[in-house]
């Protein structure tokens, strides 16, 4: 525009975007005949100070096209001079922003209304970024928070120096994941968040400030911790090892507080400092069951999981205990197998009181025989050797009925061990 403000300059480009041709718009006044009136005193100003020969640059206005509709224009104006120096009106070299500020806008709706708390701060740390979520979250409105520390004001004293790391690293252009640290809402509650860091960078890759986008975690570490006890003060022997198969006494990853401790088991029977970060395969299983169980934990580590597997384990003081194993795959929150826990049962006692029984019926002063449920022998005791001539051998797996009692007693015989099948004895 020449130093009335009317128009003498306009490219093609003008022509394009705008729809009016050179001749339509040669020697009208830019403001009063293209600028909307709710912006035609701050573009007038910008005229006005190029004129004075005081450029400015990335200024935003609108323009109205031939068509009627609005075009948003980042302008930088320029002052132009004669050849003695005289300043002779203004150029605008402009850029076409109303599809960026149409995407920033979507942007800004989708984080505004984001079903997790996002927030950012200025290199300065202060507030700049809140959304809906964050202030359900905290309490606080984003006029409360806006240009506050969010270190100094939102953060518990014991997190202070941690959280200003992570936004110091991001500001340097070293973005955190998974950062758990606590927020303190507006009416005092302690929650836990779970942060991503991101830098935020300009158009022109300089660095302005950081974006966190959160997670609360409160209720998640709430329940983890109750699991923690739970299984800490179970009455079994839980246990685990990492995909190495070395001992591991808490069972978290180091994104989580998540936690499952060697138990009662292993304090009775190792000590803690003894077993950890130790080969349970090598350390702890008897030679004979190495290959097994190693089996065993080679499935699990590649998601087949095991149940009731007995295997034997040997203690600190040399003493042999039999376990009933249920071996469980261990995943990270990606899906990720990060090992095994193992989950068991010391069936010692129990094993030795089946021996016992087992010696009692097998040396009993009476004739003692089982089958299965099909009728096949599966306990023969030395009694019935006795009386009736064959050895073991000769009668495990074998019908009862139709090689041992004769013809006319089959019928009854059978009919006995069918009740019995069903829940009926007979005396």
């Amino acid at each position: 525009v020449d130093t009335q403000g009317k128009v003498n300059v306009w490219n093609q480009c003008a022509t394009q975007l705008v729809g009016y041709s050179s001749e339509d718009v040669m020697g009208k006044n830019l403001v009063q005949e293209f600028i909307t009136d709710e912006f035609k005193i701050a573009v007038q100003a910008v005229l006005d100070q190029a004129l004075q020969g005081e450029e400015t640059t990335n200024f935003e206005f609108p323009l109205i096209t031939k068509g009627g509709v609005r075009l948003h224009v980042l302008l930088n104006a320029t002052t132009r001079r004669d050849e003695q120096g005289n300043i002779i009106g203004m150029v605008g070299i402009g850029q076409d922003i109303t599809g960026r500020l149409a995407q920033e806008r979507e942007y800004t709706r989708l984080i505004d209304t984001a079903n997790a708390p996002i927030f950012g701060v200025d290199t300065l740390g202060r507030v700049n970024v809140w959304n809906q979520c964050a202030m359900r979250l905290v309490g606080y409105s984003s006029e409360e928070v806006m240009g506050h520390s969010l270190v100094q004001e939102f953060i518990t004293e014991d997190f202070k120096t941690a959280v200003q790391a992570v936004l110091d690293r991001a500001l340097h252009g070293a973005e955190t994941a998974n950062f758990e640290f606590p927020l303190i809402t507006k009416n005092g509650a302690r929650i836990e968040i779970l942060l991503n860091a991101t830098t935020r960078c300009d158009e022109q890759g300089n660095i302005i400030g950081v974006v966190g986008i959160g997670q609360d975690i409160t209720a998640r570490l709430t329940q983890e911790k109750e699991y923690t006890k739970l299984i800490d003060s179970a009455n079994a022997p839980i246990f685990g090892v990492d995909t190495q198969g070395r001992c591991i006494l808490s069972l978290s990853n180091s994104s989580s507080h998540t936690g499952y401790f060697l138990h009662d088991f292993f304090c009775k029977y190792f000590l803690h400092s003894f077993s950890l970060g130790k080969n349970l395969v090598q350390e702890f299983i008897t030679k004979e069951y190495r290959a097994a169980v190693r089996a065993v934990l080679d499935k699990a580590l590649r998601g087949k999981e095991t149940a009731n597997f007995e295997f034997p384990l040997i203690t600190k003081n040399g003493t042999r205990i039999e376990v009933l194993l249920n071996a469980t795959t261990r995943r990270d929150e990606q899906g990720n197998v990060i090992g095994v826990v193992g989950i068991g049962q010391d069936i010692t006692a129990r094993l030795a009181q089946e021996r016992e029984y087992s010696k009692l019926i097998d040396t009993a002063n009476a004739p003692i025989f089982g089958v299965d449920t099909h009728g096949r022998v599966n306990v023969w005791n030395q009694c019935a050797i006795k009386l009736v001539g064959y050895t073991t051998e000769e009668v495990m797996g074998r019908s009862l009925v139709k090689e041992f009692i004769t013809k006319d007693y089959q019928a009854s015989v059978q009919a006995v061990l069918d009740r019995a099948l069903d829940g009926v004895e007979t005396a």
